[in-house]
């Protein structure tokens, strides 16, 4: 018969075993706090039940009152250790205004005292099994029943022979076995330097990561995750993590080893020991010792370590050999040029991006070819807008690629065809590949959700998204990347859930609440403004707010009002440093402004954006002046800017081809204007084109008289809610007239009232809203 006393849970690759109090993930214990364990375990026993907070509040604190915050972060902590995510909860399900759910199929298994006769489901025949498990659900448990064999002398004698085996089998295979599997978090500690040389200091553990992170074998816990980590442990996040505290930070990453190593001077000489264990039990996986005849024989000898351990710890050999870039190449021949890279990539893990350039700056002082440092430099000012300076790095590291590891050289080539050619299909080519190489790195899967967003591949966006919060759940890019996806989904309340969840991990970032910002201004939710702005207050996202005030009220007609909001934004840009931000505004400023009619404004914006700011600006000018009716202009900027960026997709497909359309429509040409809108079909509810291509679309198609086709491309921006803040009042109004034309007149008045409504506020002279109100008079008539 089956002991009841001793009975696992299993679902997916877990197993739950109540007497022991431990969580497995095939076979191997996982940390958990004991709470944390008593509210699975809560959980697990009722399956497919939903079991209210107050029940699991008596459950796991039957004498203490506890907050609910409380279950709720244990409730985190459970999906962070089952591999849940936000957006995705495929174990535990939160299920509003009631409790909580377990939703994956939960076997019990029980182990047997004895040997048992067990029919096999899949074959009709009896076969004998030696202390094996049983699967049976939950509710038959009480009810199942066995039959013991008889305890005969030759079923014994089988069954000694037979444990014999095993037991020479399993010693065998515990020689053969591995320390780590593939993709088994590894945490890479402090290097203890005790040679009294700074230049050793962190340079080595960057070192370290690096080549570890080359090999698709090991899922390294990120540095700034480890850095959090100490502050939920009440330690100074810049505390050296060695020795037990870095195998107590090991356990809370749920990581399997820590590596780390230390330098040690005899003489002119230096011995290196690196050494990984075991984060739970402290056993030794694997060690290797080596000296360095001097300082400059420290990197390359480090490596030869390096590669020994990563045999060791159980990569194959054509992985060790497909993936290794010769250390000076992977970081820098120069120890000198490592210690500043190394300082400015701390100054990124606190946040502190401004700050790391002129530690990457002195790092390419030092080393001419350092490659990634240029990266580093590309990657930091295409974030502050500062698109020359960017191209600029990012070209001179994608010259310099065959210098990098094999992640390192996907990385520079992905943000390469993004940030300077434009080539975004490259990019999401190369992206795709980064992820079968390293199918266990979050980065290319959070880079292909941005793409695909800019693109219009919205549903690939969000499954890239939530692939890379499900990777690394302790990030905060993941979190706002999956929040742009769904905010371009029109999905605001996944939206919000995915923000407020990032928020009370401490894990918001100016994306996060850039989109929070702009899903309040669309839901007119005035106290979530208002805790925005106050966040913003003083820091470099006040001038997006503005920015994004500033779109809101152009768009409902308040001009004036507008080019305040733009001036102070502008302003605000220029005072942190952000000056291609700042002039970004006045082609967009221009553009909206002719959109509404106005044209002689639109014009002496797109002349200041001429004679002061970049060549890169010449498109966005360029469209300006074709709606303000500057066609001659408008049509050489294109041309110029095509030259220049040839390669680029989007600025040829999106931006030029509405130049393009526009200045046919002024010429009278609709037909001609559909056809050169053609190329930017597929892109259309992207972060590009963010709705311009369908509103044009639809004037082109109104132009041309074909009422049915124009309604059609308005109401996709009104069935579209996160495409096209700007666009989405006026295509109430190309909706009126669309269905003007079709004779619909009930729905035209309807339309032109939903518009006239929106813009009660509006200034009186806008052209368009003096257009609207004499069509709507005439059309009441």
């Amino acid at each position: 018969m089956i002991n009841k006393e001793r009975h696992f849970y299993e679902f997916g690759s877990f197993r739950i075993d109540p007497e022991r109090r431990l969580l497995l993930r095939e076979n191997q214990p996982l940390p958990l706090q004991s709470k944390a364990f008593d509210v699975l375990l809560a959980l697990v026993e009722n399956s497919e039940r939903v079991v209210s907070k107050d029940n699991l509040l008596k459950i796991v604190w039957p004498e203490t009152f506890v907050e609910e915050s409380n279950l709720a972060q244990h409730i985190f902590v459970l999906r962070r250790t089952l591999g849940d995510t936000v957006g995705e909860n495929r174990y535990i399900v939160t299920v509003p205004g009631r409790g909580y759910r377990f939703a994956e199929k939960v076997q019990v298994v029980g182990e047997e005292e004895d040997k048992l006769v067990v029919e096999s489901h899949s074959r009709s025949h009896l076969v004998i099994e030696e202390k094996s498990t049983v699967a049976i659900s939950p509710a038959s448990l009480s009810a199942y029943t066995l039959s013991t064999l008889g305890r005969k002398p030759r079923i014994w004698i089988l069954g000694a022979t037979f444990m014999v085996v095993v037991v020479a089998l399993a010693t065998w295979y515990e020689r053969k076995v591995t320390p780590l599997m593939e993709a088994d978090l590894v945490l890479v500690s402090d290097f203890v330097n005790s040679t009294g040389e700074p230049i050793f200091d962190d340079t080595l553990k960057q070192a370290l990561t690096v080549k570890l992170a080359e090999s698709p074998y090991f899922n390294i816990v990120l540095d700034a995750q480890t850095r959090r980590t100490l502050g939920l442990m009440e330690r100074s996040a810049d505390e050296r993590v060695v020795g037990a505290l870095a195998r107590e930070v090991c356990q809370r990453e749920g990581a399997k080893a820590v590596i780390g190593g230390s330098i040690l001077r005899l003489g002119n000489k230096y011995v290196l020991d690196l050494d990984a264990r075991n984060c739970l039990t402290g056993d030794s996986l694997a060690d290797e010792k080596i000296e360095a005849a001097n300082e400059e024989q420290v990197l390359r000898q480090l490596a030869q370590a390096i590669l020994a351990v990563r045999r060791t710890l159980g990569e194959s050999m054509s992985s060790i050999q497909k993936f290794d870039t010769p250390i000076e190449q992977a970081t820098t021949k120069s120890l000198p040029a490592l210690n500043p890279y190394t300082e400015g990539d701390q100054k990124r893990v606190h946040g502190e991006d401004g700050e790391s350039v002129p530690f990457y700056k002195m790092a390419i002082e030092l080393d001419p070819e350092f490659a990634i440092a240029y990266a580093r430099l590309g990657a930091i000012y295409i974030n502050f807008q500062q698109k020359e300076l960017s191209d600029e790095y990012m070209r001179k590291a994608f010259e310099r690629r065959e210098h990098l590891s094999e992640r390192e050289k996907l990385y520079v080539q992905g943000h390469y065809y993004v940030d300077s050619t434009g080539e975004v299909d490259k990019a999401i080519e190369t992206y795709e590949l980064w992820t079968k190489i390293y199918p266990h790195d979050w980065i290319p899967f959070n880079n292909l959700a941005n793409e695909s967003v800019r693109i219009g591949n919205i549903d690939q966006a969000i499954a890239a998204a939530q692939k890379a919060l499900r990777l690394n759940p302790n990030h905060g890019y993941p979190y706002g990347t999956l929040v742009q996806s769904y905010f371009y989904a029109a999905r605001f309340p996944e939206a919000k859930a995915v923000c407020e969840k990032a928020v009370a991990q401490k894990l918001d970032s100016w994306m996060i609440h850039a989109r929070m910002y702009e899903i309040a201004l669309i839901e007119e939710d005035h106290d979530a403004l208002r805790r925005e702005r106050d966040w913003g207050k003083g820091k470099p996202l006040e001038s997006w707010h503005l920015n994004s005030d500033a779109i809101k009220a152009m768009s409902l007609g308040r001009v004036r009002e507008a080019d305040k909001i733009y001036e102070r934004a502008r302003a605000d840009s220029e005072h942190h440093a952000m000056s291609e931000r700042a002039w970004g505004m006045v082609p967009e400023q221009s553009q909206y402004e002719a959109d509404l009619g106005v044209e002689g404004k639109a014009r002496v914006l797109a002349d200041h954006a001429l004679a002061t700011m970049p060549a890169n600006h010449k498109a966005d000018t360029a469209l300006g002046l074709a709606r303000a009716g500057d066609v001659r202009r408008a049509e050489a900027l294109a041309d110029e800017a095509s030259r220049e960026k040839p390669l680029d997709l989007l600025m040829n497909n999106v931006t030029l081809a509405t130049v393009r359309a526009t200045v046919k429509m002024k010429h009278g040409d609709a037909a001609g204007a559909i056809v050169a809108l053609q190329p930017s079909a597929p892109y259309d509810f992207g972060s590009y084109a963010a709705g311009m291509t369908i509103y044009y679309r639809g004037y082109a198609f109104l132009q041309a008289r074909s009422g049915k086709e124009a309604a059609a491309e308005f109401q996709k921006l009104l069935d579209n809610r996160g495409v096209g803040s700007f666009y989405w009042p006026s295509a109430h109004l190309g909706l009126a007239r669309a269905y003007a034309l079709t004779g619909d007149k009930e729905k035209s008045l309807a339309a032109y009232r939903e518009f006239l409504e929106l813009w009660k506020n509006a200034d009186p002279d806008v052209p368009i809203l003096k257009e609207a109100k004499a069509e709507y008079a005439k059309l009441q008539k």
